[in-house]
């Protein structure tokens, strides 16, 4: 497949080129193509290169377990974003694995011709530098910031509250504060008895939002549009709940993807600790059950 300058006017490293050297530079790129779910590298391997997305998408993972059975969704990137930079910058191994998720076109350059074109090229150098160390601030401060949000979750779940309404009520009191902007965050719970779902929690901060009656059928997280986000939490395909996250404006590509990660480890505590109070729940009504019958 050709390589096209063009693809490098999106990424923001290169915002500051001029045709010419956008042209000039292309030159030391490779363009490969990866299938849905083919791994880009994977963790704790040897690295020297940089990709730029020039389609499709990538999910940055980490393993969870020796085997690499399951794995950690730490970001997913899109159209004109990069990454690998710490591999080329420091030379270290990668701390994560890359799998594209969808069909994907990258471009990548090796260490070596990356330094060899800031070299004969400072004044552009001094500008890739500066907009790598922008996307990696902007990266560590989403990651800051789900650290702070899972040491919340943490402390609540320890607290082991009385039932899954209350949990729920609660853990949304607690998220709220790391979303920017105006959120409606509305909650629901499963209820087993007539097989549908009980509002639980609401907390608005404008009028409008996506209409409950709208959700039939077996539900599923994802985008509803550009605006709202439906996340769906359950346990060994049992349904648990669901909330839905609704902005008063439209989010960008980067947020979306940032927000999926948040999203996703948000119905992941979720899901476990209401699994858990049901089985306490259940265990301590056999247990009167019990002991009413020993009365008798």
């Amino acid at each position: 497949m050709e390589m096209d300058a063009e693809n490098l006017k999106v990424v923001a490293i290169f915002r500051n080129f001029s045709p010419a050297m956008l042209e000039e530079f292309s030159k030391s790129f490779k363009q490969t193509e990866y299938a849905k779910n083919s791994v880009v590298f994977r963790e704790r391997s040897e690295g020297d290169t940089l990709f730029i997305i020039v389609s499709g998408e990538v999910v940055i993972e980490k393993k969870l377990d020796e085997e690499g059975r399951d794995f950690k969704q730490l970001a997913i990137l899109g159209l004109g974003e990069f990454f690998g930079e710490m591999a080329v910058l420091e030379g270290i191994t990668r701390f994560a694995q890359a799998r594209a998720s969808a069909d994907t076109v990258l471009y990548e350059i090796k260490r070596a011709q990356f330094f060899g074109f800031i070299k004969e090229h400072p004044e552009t150098g001094i500008s890739i530098f500066t907009e790598i160390m922008k996307v990696i601030s902007r990266r560590l401060q989403h990651t800051s910031n789900e650290l702070t949000m899972l040491f919340d979750m943490a402390n609540l779940v320890m607290e082991e509250p009385s039932s899954a309404s209350e949990f729920l009520k609660r853990m949304v009191e607690e998220i709220c504060i790391y979303f920017e902007g105006s959120w409606n965050i509305n909650g629901y719970l499963y209820n087993q008895f007539n097989e549908e779902y009980d509002p639980v929690v609401s907390k608005e901060t404008f009028p409008g939002g996506p209409a409950r009656k709208e959700f039939k059928g077996e539900l599923k997280s994802g985008w509803l549009d550009e605006t709202a986000y439906l996340m769906v939490f359950s346990a060994h395909n049992k349904p648990l709940g669901y909330i839905i996250f609704a902005k008063s404006a439209a989010l960008s590509h980067y947020e979306k993807n940032n927000l999926v990660t948040i999203f996703n480890t948000i119905a992941s505590i979720l899901s476990s600790a209401i699994e858990n109070i049901e089985h306490r729940t259940e265990a301590a009504l056999l247990l009167k059950l019990k002991k009413q019958r020993e009365r008798i």
